[in-house]
């Protein structure tokens, strides 16, 4: 019996100097480069490069902006703002790296609900998830994590 190959999946790149409007659906990674107005769904990370512009509502694995980028996102994993970023709008994320420098004006809701693929933030029962407690990667974590080290 033969095995049947699977086609392998392809990243997706808006280059530099391209302009683009529209919907783009992808499995794998999508970077822009360029500038796009839309609305992205990724099952994959979308990468907005240094030069990027993106106009968009974004939904996609991991989020991570160097460029910038107005509109609404929701990441299932972690949403980052580079150094040279601007994020504009609405941010849900399953988690947030911002470095120093990036600008951030937008409303951030942590939903760890995400990580599961449950965008919409409600159990299964229909009743809303308690709150969570502080992030064991928190600030109250460092000391100990200079004690397992030291």
């Amino acid at each position: 019996m033969r095995r049947k190959r699977s086609i392998p999946v392809t990243d997706t790149l808006i280059g530099r100097g391209t302009s683009s409007e529209g919907r783009i659906e992808c499995d794998a990674g999508l970077r822009i480069d360029g500038e796009f107005s839309g609305e992205i769904v990724c099952r994959g990370d979308v990468v907005i490069g240094e030069s990027g512009v993106v106009r968009s509502n974004v939904e996609a694995r991991g989020v991570t902006v160097a460029g910038k980028l107005y509109g609404t996102v929701k990441a299932h994993g972690r949403f980052t703002l580079l150094a040279s970023g601007e994020m504009n709008g609405n941010v849900a994320a399953a988690g947030y790296v911002i470095e120093g420098g990036a600008r951030l004006n937008a409303d951030c809701r942590t939903d760890p609900s995400l990580a599961d693929g449950r965008a919409d933030g409600k159990r299964n029962d229909g009743r809303k998830p308690a709150p969570v407690a502080a992030a064991a990667d928190g600030p109250s974590a460092a000391p100990q994590a200079k004690k397992q080290a030291g």
